[in-house]
């Protein structure tokens, strides 16, 4: 074969090559974090920070761990998924952020569908109130604004600490168009206002909360995947989506027992997860207003437990995670006995895994 005719079907290879990465670039469904959950990484020995995966940047040294962080001896050590994750650390005056480039901008008026799931270290002196994510035209710079309407984020008074397991922070955002990055980190303006003390503190003791960070994705919700729902499923009580939401699960003032009703939407969102075993559960538990909040967020909490010991008890293989986040994110106002009973509730998300 003569040069010119190989360098055409070179060519031709190129351009094919290209077309093929266009067209998945822009297929719906997909997860816009490259290297989400930090997997690839270069060299045999790769630094200990997250610029070792690749494209992930930081600010401060974000660390990033290829195998369970030594400091990591907790019965959740190790990461949320496969071999690797990082860990961030957030002190009085020093905190950290990690940020990457999404695969491709997002588009205006789009709803996107963020998760990401944090740890705290067990030996940390402190948990913080607030973690989130920043979606930015631009990358991380020092001086930069983060404006409310670019943020997501979880903010919960008592601190992040999940009883020391993999918490869930999510969250949908609707794109103003043209968004390339994203940064992770703590956004509020006076970090030593935002620590949570776990014990009383020595007053020669380093104040540090440090979060180990794993499995990030950003989905366009307008893609809705190939699962199949049984006639039986009422089109208001589940959103066949990449999130499944079930909204109707109920309970009775200071009550966390399932009601028939709820046991009735449970059985048919166990007939979702047959077919789907990498479909991740996540439960989130809510209460009223009505009391303390601590009485809440136990109520809250014991209310999310309640559907997780019954999916548990029959045999469901599906990732489950739970929590109570008391009265926060009311969907009603708590201001008659009908609005109350809305916000005694359990939220079930389903999370398709592509």
């Amino acid at each position: 074969m003569n040069n010119s005719k190989l360098q055409m079907r070179v060519m031709l290879l190129c351009v094919l090559w290209l077309f093929n990465i266009a067209a998945f670039a822009q297929m719906p469904g997909k997860n816009l974090i490259p290297n989400s959950g930090f997997e690839l990484y270069k060299g045999r020995n790769p630094k200990g920070i997250v610029t070792s995966a690749k494209p992930w940047q930081n600010v401060g040294t974000v660390d990033f761990f290829n195998k369970t962080d030594v400091k990591d001896t907790s019965v959740y050590k190790g990461p949320h998924s496969g071999k690797c994750y990082v860990g961030m650390r957030f002190q009085k005056k020093y905190k950290e952020y990690a940020y990457v480039k999404l695969t491709e901008p997002l588009k205006k008026g789009r709803e996107y569908y963020f998760t990401m799931y944090v740890r705290l270290l067990d030996v940390s002196t402190v948990s913080i109130k607030q973690l989130g994510v920043y979606f930015s035209d631009s990358p991380f710079k020092m001086g930069m604004i983060f404006n409310s309407e670019g943020l997501i984020d979880t903010t919960y008074k008592g601190g992040l600490n999940g009883g020391f397991g993999w918490m869930p922070i999510t969250g949908k955002y609707v794109a103003h168009g043209g968004e390339k990055f994203i940064i992770i980190g703590n956004f509020t303006t006076n970090t030593k206002e935002d620590f949570v003390k776990k014990k009383k503190w020595d007053i020669f003791e380093l104040k540090e909360a440090f979060y180990y960070l794993d499995d990030v994705s950003l989905i366009d919700t307008s893609y809705v995947p190939p699962v199949k729902v049984k006639d039986s499923v009422k089109k208001d009580t589940i959103i066949v989506h990449k999130l499944i939401e079930v909204k109707t699960l109920y309970f009775e003032n200071s009550s966390y027992k399932l009601q028939k009703n709820s046991i009735i939407i449970i059985e048919q969102i166990m007939a979702l997860c047959k077919g789907n075993p990498s479909m991740e559960i996540e439960i989130k538990g809510y209460a009223d207003n009505q009391g303390g909040e601590p009485l809440n967020l136990q109520l809250s909490k014991e209310r999310a437990r309640s559907v997780y010991d019954y999916l548990k008890n029959k045999s469901i293989a599906n990732p489950i995670i739970y929590d109570g986040y008391g009265s926060v994110s009311p969907i009603a106002p708590n201001d008659t006995p009908e609005n109350r009973a809305k916000n005694r509730r359990v939220e079930i998300y389903l999370i398709k895994k592509f």
